[in-house]
């Protein structure tokens, strides 16, 4: 079993980034994959681990191809893509043991994995400290424990020596040693040769977009057998010898200082020629290629034919594998959304919904508090009458309090969930797991209505509670200073009304969830998306005054939900009823459940599709 890159071909608009790359890496070995910067290695790593699509070739690993079994294929991968990505104010642990559980692991079982890859990469000592705090060594090998969770075959790394200093390359080197020593194939990118070199047992050098070599790196050194340093007493003398005698050598040194390939030539040979012709040699020893040599002669032949030269076996496109037995964990949509609802808490979502709940109940003092003042005055004879307030006048006004800012705050919250996870890099933490694209977004749709819906269902509840507590759900009277209460609204009237005003709001705010989605998948930055979706939410509130349209007002998303702005919501409709207003009227009932839902799903969709398509570093 094998992991695989066969004829992969890549594009960046017009510039071809890959063109024809193979290359196999098996288990237990460290495959030294070399480059210049912008060879394209990164490419063909984010393309082996399912974050890129590749425009033409396959990707197959223990047989199992990559674009048709995208679950198997990161089941057995883990990688490691430039920088590390983690949330800094958690521990080591707590972080991996997040990416353990959507790995398919239980809570007890993350844990100990956690903790098995922590030992692996010598930061056992560390598990329970912020990552905030670590060095950059630290977080090198902590990238590279997040890549070996499930017990993966084949780990994949971009350049992981890179910034570390002395002693963290060392920690590197060794974690890397132990890891082909378990049995786990490497596949190692760098710029820098002096990486790859005593480390990797093949290499694979990639220059412009194309594969130059795949070969032993024994092979590659044992080819410069033949190859010495010479240095004779007249340099110029010596040029001329070496090239009646047809030897390969480098340009002529007036020092006598020169690199010969021999090509079968005895150096004994070489000597008594030189010596005959009146030469003094005074040195002629070994000096084997080395990486670095065998990079450069490639890279020179290439720029000079403009041609791939590959050295090993030719074209596998035709090869097929058995499959092996399969292993990606079921279950992602719980995996999914249990992972992601851990994201949102650590974002303080729940303080930030408490905020209407808090808005409700102190309106509905304030309301309480002003009754309580009118009747007194009634009583003192400083008014002339007043009405009693029941408690649905109560949860209308709370409701009218605390919608406008859980829209506002459900649509912010749930604005940062992408892009906020591109820098750092998290997101491709989370894609580099056994889950497919469409499953995380599907996560982050529940997540975030699930979120609203919470913080609805703590508005409703306070709404109801400070109402109970404050005033009845009963009739209404209207009160004056010259006779006995009178019938003003008998409660029956409103009950049946109570369970629509209580659900009419739940559509329109699970819009304004799925904008500001939308626009955390539109944007790179989550201050970006956080901007733009507050100041959609303002358009859609101020915009209703300048819309002398007829008929467009009724798609407007903030029709149906409280304004101080112009309120045509349902729940102005009911605050109407509870008070007795004859004129009580809802100008939106016929499409009260239809524009809403509408704004949902073509938010939510192209959500959706932009989080399959989006590319991830």
């Amino acid at each position: 079993m094998t992991l695989e890159l066969v004829d992969i071909d890549h594009r960046y608009g017009r510039r071809a980034s890959l063109q024809r790359v193979s290359l196999t890496v098996r288990p237990g070995e460290c495959f030294g994959f070399v480059g210049h910067n912008g060879a394209g290695k990164t490419t063909a790593l984010r393309i082996a681990l399912g974050l890129l699509h590749p425009r033409r070739g396959q990707v197959r690993i223990d047989g199992f191809d990559a674009e048709r079994f995208p679950l198997e294929a990161r089941a057995r991968t883990g990688g490691l893509i430039e920088t590390t990505g983690f949330f800094t104010r958690d521990t080591a642990l707590a972080n991996l043991t997040e990416l353990a559980r959507l790995q398919g692991y239980a809570r007890r079982a993350a844990r100990t994995e956690s903790s098995r890859v922590l030992e692996i990469v010598g930061l056992t000592d560390a598990a329970e400290r912020r990552v905030g705090a670590f060095s950059a060594g630290m977080r090198q090998r902590l990238g590279i424990a997040q890549a070996l969770l499930g017990e993966p075959r084949y780990v994949l790394l971009d350049e992981p020596l890179n910034a570390l200093d002395p002693e963290g390359v060392a920690d590197v080197r060794r974690v890397l040693e132990e890891l082909a020593a378990r049995g786990i194939g490497v596949l190692l990118s760098s710029h820098q040769l002096s990486e790859v070199e005593g480390l990797c047992e093949r290499v694979g050098l990639l220059r412009e977009g194309r594969m130059l070599f795949e070969d032993d790196l024994a092979n590659l050194v044992a080819s410069g057998a033949n190859r010495h340093e010479l240095k004779t007493d007249d340099g110029v003398h010596t040029a001329s010898i070496l090239t009646e005698l047809g030897l390969e050598h480098d340009r002529p040194d007036t020092s006598g200082h020169f690199t010969v390939e021999l090509d079968g030539v005895a150096p004994a040979t070489l000597v008594r020629t030189l010596v005959e012709r009146g030469l003094g040699v005074e040195q002629l020893t070994p000096r084997p290629h080395t990486l670095e040599d065998v990079y450069l002669r490639h890279a020179r032949d290439a720029a000079q034919t403009d041609a791939v030269a590959t050295q090993t076996s030719p074209s596998r496109g035709g090869e097929r594998i058995s499959p092996a037995e399969r292993v990606a964990p079921r279950g992602w949509l719980w995996r999914v959304s249990r992972f992601e609802l851990a994201q949102s808490l650590r974002l303080r979502v729940a303080l930030l919904l408490a905020i209407p709940s808090a808005l409700a109940w102190l309106r509905i003092r304030g309301v309480a508090s002003d009754h309580a003042a009118h009747v007194a005055a009634v009583e003192a004879g400083e008014l002339f009458s007043t009405s009693t307030i029941s408690a649905f006048e109560g949860l209308a006004h709370g409701l009218i309090a605390g919608l406008p800012a859980l829209a506002l705050l459900a649509a912010a919250l749930a604005s940062p969930h992408i892009a906020g996870e591109l820098e750092p890099p998290t997101l491709r933490n989370v894609l580099l797991r056994p889950v497919r694209r469409f499953h995380v977004a599907i996560g982050k749709v529940l997540t975030t209505s699930a979120i609203t819906l919470a913080g609805y269902v703590a508005l409703a509840l306070t709404s109801v509670a400070a109402a109970a507590a404050s005033f009845d759900f009963g009739d209404t009277f209207e009160i004056s200073r010259e006779g006995e209460p009178e019938l003003w609204i008998a409660a029956a009237d409103i009950a049946s009304e109570v369970s629509t005003a209580l659900t009419a709001p739940i559509l329109p705010l699970l819009g304004y969830t799925a904008l500001g989605l939308l626009a955390g998948a539109l944007l790179p930055r989550a201050l970006w998306s956080l901007t733009v979706t507050l100041l959609v939410v303002a358009a859609l509130e101020l915009g209703r005054g300048f819309f002398g349209v007829e008929g467009l007002e009724p798609w407007l998303l903030s029709e149906y939900v409280p304004s101080p702005f112009g309120d045509a919501s349902h729940t102005r409709y009911f605050l109407d009823l509870a008070v007795g207003n004859a004129d009580a009227y809802f100008p939106h009932e016929e499409t009260q459940h239809l524009v809403p839902s509408l704004w949902i799903l073509i938010a939510f969709g192209i959500a959706t599709v932009r989080i399959q398509r989006k590319q991830v570093a």
